[in-house]
Order: C-alpha cells, then structure tokens, then sequence
C-alpha cells in the first residue's frame, strides 16, 4: 500500500540510548498522556502507506512543531515499512531530514530506535495510536477509514478521496456518523485551503480586481506520465491514477474554493487514451469545459466557462520547457489572474504576486490537532476561504466535477452533489 514508492534506502539503527536522562523523558512522555493539567500531549499517529507522501509526512510535518508524534508505521509491503520506521525513529531520535526532493526526504544518519512498524492496521497499531493517516492509493481508502473511524480514531486521508463514487459515498457517511455520534474528526489533504496564492487569488476575485469575469482555464500540462518520482502501475492506471485524478482534485477543489461549493454547474469534456476507451491505462489527453453557475460568491451575470486541456506526452508547447505545467487562470475585463505551480500567483503582465509559498501540509495537520482537542472554529465543513479543516463532504465535490469529466463523452452532462 505503499503509494508513490519509497526510497531504495534503508538505514540501520542503532541501540537505543539508555541514559538516566532519556529514560526520564521517555516517563515524563507517558505521564502527559495520563495526568490532566500538564501540557497537551503529542497526537499519536499511525502511518498507513510508506511510499513519497507519507515519507514526507513522516519525516517533515508530523512531529513537536504540529503537536503530533509518530507512533507507528503501517505498509503491507514490509521491507518499506521497515525503512520508513528506520527513519522516523531517526528523526525523532534528533537526525536531520535530508533529500533532494520533499518525497524522497530520510535520516541523515541512524539514530535511537524505529518506530513500530505492521504489514496491516491492526489492533496493535490502532491501540498505539490517536490518529490514522491514510496515504495509500484511493481504492484502499474507504476500508481504511472505516477500519480506523471505527476503532475510536481521528483521520487524515490523502487526496482524491476514493477511486469510486460509491466509496466517496461511504467515506462521506460513515466519517459524518463518526463525526456527529462520537466526535471524531475526518480531515481531507488539499493544500488549496491554506495556500497563500489562493488566498490572494480570492481576495482580488472579491475586491473587483478583475472587473466582469468572462473566461478561465485550467491548464495540466505534463512532459511524462507517471512523474518520475511517482512511478507507479496504479498511478499510470485508470482506474486509481491518472493526471485527472492525482493533480486535476488540487485544482477542482481550489476552484470550488474560489468560486463557491458547489459551483460546477455543468462539464463537457473529450478525453483520450492510450490504449482506447475500453482499455486500462490513464487519460493522456483532455479537452473541455467547466461551466460555472451563474450568481455564487461573486454574483456572476451569466454563466462562467473555464477551458479544461491535459497533455501527458510533452505536447502543449512543453517540447522546450524542463518543467510541467499547473495553471488556473481566471480573466476578466480590467485584468487577469493566473495560479500556477500550486503556490504562485501573477497578473496579466506576469507579475508575480505571490511567490512559491508553503501548500498546508502543516495546516492540515494543525487543523486536525485542533479539532481533535476540541478548539472552536476548528471543525469541518466552513467552506470555501475558511481556515477549518476539509471535511469529506468537501473534497467530494471536486471528485464529482472530475467524475463528470470522462463520463460527458463529450457532451454537457450537469454535475450532482447530492
């Protein structure tokens, strides 16, 4: 269940420290967690997937500076799971988190001891833990949900939400039942939320900037699919992975974010593959429209239509480029506004607003923490702009505008968030 792979490296341990003084920590550890009154305690989390999202999880965002501790490591591919626990031990330990890339971050060196580590989510590992983070291919991630809400624990669950619509369905049903009747909070990853560049997007959408919107687009432009750090078969699969699926959910919830819940009216879309329309590989080629409501946050005059283009062959004008190409564009008649690369902003001139700032990988996890120890505002569900965490509900309704997408067949086909 590893999901985007994980790294070929895997470090040796050394015996733990037994100093008077780690014992003590150790003891002072297990006392917070037990005696009202002493500072929060850390949330324990159990790691489901111990491929490149979950690594960076693992070793960068869950630890002192979110108010989490990693208590366990969880792949049914034991080798990575041993790896990963390795080096989260390590970490903890005080190693530094290095690597080229965030998705590929480790120990610098052994230290201390791993973390536990299980080839299932077991009554073990769900004892040992407060919270589940589930980073592991969306087919996997109803049973998983299910399995760790009903045993009593929070959730984080990793983007697209399910491979299936009936799975959404069950996440959203069962993790709103968990909600309501014992107070377990289900938080959904997309950094759109919290991303500085969206925020800056809608608060000029607010001010007028733009003066009458009249177009926009969204531009997924790749020059290989699968990316070479997520090589993978279900990645390059059509029924769990595609460029729809793993990057196109980012910016269909960052447009439900700008515009409204809810604000896809309706979708028509061609899209090609590979191997033909009966086969089993991923999209590599979309052409459409995403037509927004008139009305909405904004009071639209008239309906909003957004161009949809995919390319995963370098075709797009990306022969000469050495970087793939995320884009959400919205134009009006005094200006433009362009959110590219996740986390930068420009104008129509290319001036650059909003620079490469952080995506709420911390955010997601600080909300969640938050919600669990049961501070106000916090919860689920507030909407578009707000800071709360990402309720199921929500990142539902960017699954339906991409499910619409391959099932127009290329003609308008309205989208349902019932």
């Amino acid at each position: 269940i590893a999901k985007l792979g994980s790294s070929s490296s895997v470090l040796r341990a050394s015996p733990p420290p037994s100093c008077p003084l780690m014992v003590l920590a150790r003891l002072l550890a297990a006392i917070r967690h037990c005696v009202p009154g002493m500072a929060s305690p850390s949330l324990r989390v159990a790691v489901v997937g111990a491929g490149s999202i979950s690594r960076e999880f693992a070793t960068r965002h869950f630890g002192p500076g979110t108010g989490t501790l990693v208590a366990s490591i969880v792949d049914n591919i034991e080798a990575c799971a041993q790896a990963l626990a390795v080096d989260v031990g390590s970490v903890q330990a005080g190693a530094a988190v290095v690597g080229d890339n965030a998705y590929r971050s480790r120990a610098s060196q052994a230290r201390g001891s791993p973390v536990p580590c299980y080839t299932e989510l077991s009554e073990e590992a769900l004892a040992g833990c407060d919270c589940v983070y589930i980073g592991t291919p969306p087919s996997s991630h109803a049973s998983l949900v299910c399995r760790a809400l009903g045993a009593g624990k929070h959730v984080i669950l990793e983007k697209p939400l399910a491979a299936t619509a009936a799975d959404a369905d069950e996440i959203v049903s069962v993790a709103e039942a968990a909600l309501h009747g014992q107070g377990l909070h289900t938080s959904i990853n997309i950094g759109m939320r919290w991303n500085a560049a969206l925020h800056r997007f809608r608060s000029d959408l607010v001010a007028g900037s733009l003066g009458t919107l009249n177009r926009g687009s969204i531009r997924l432009h790749f020059r290989t699919w699968p990316r070479e750090w997520q090589v993978q078969p279900w990645v390059a699969g059509r029924a769990e992975g595609g460029p729809l699926r793993e990057v196109g959910t980012h910016f269909l919830f960052g447009l439900h974010e700008l515009f409204g819940h809810g604000c896809v009216a309706r979708v028509r879309a061609e899209v090609r593959y590979p191997d033909g329309p009966e086969g089993s590989a991923s999209e590599s080629e979309v052409d459409g429209v995403l037509e927004l409501a008139p009305g909405g946050p904004f009071a639209l005059p008239a309906p909003l239509q957004l161009g949809l283009s995919v390319r995963t062959a370098g075709q797009g004008g990306l022969e000469d480029r050495r970087r793939d190409v995320y884009e959400l564009e919205v134009q009006g008649d005094k200006g433009s506004l362009c959110l590219f690369d996740f986390t930068s902003l420009a104008d129509g001139g290319g001036r650059i607003l909003v620079d490469n700032t952080p995506y709420g990988r911390r955010e997601c996890i600080e909300r969640l923490v938050e919600a669990a120890r049961g501070s106000a505002g916090s919860g689920a569900g507030s909407g578009a702009g707000s800071g709360a965490l990402i309720s199921p509900r929500e990142a539902r309704n960017a699954q339906r505008v991409l499910d619409a997408v391959p099932a127009s067949r290329g003609c308008w086909l309205d989208v349902s968030y019932a």
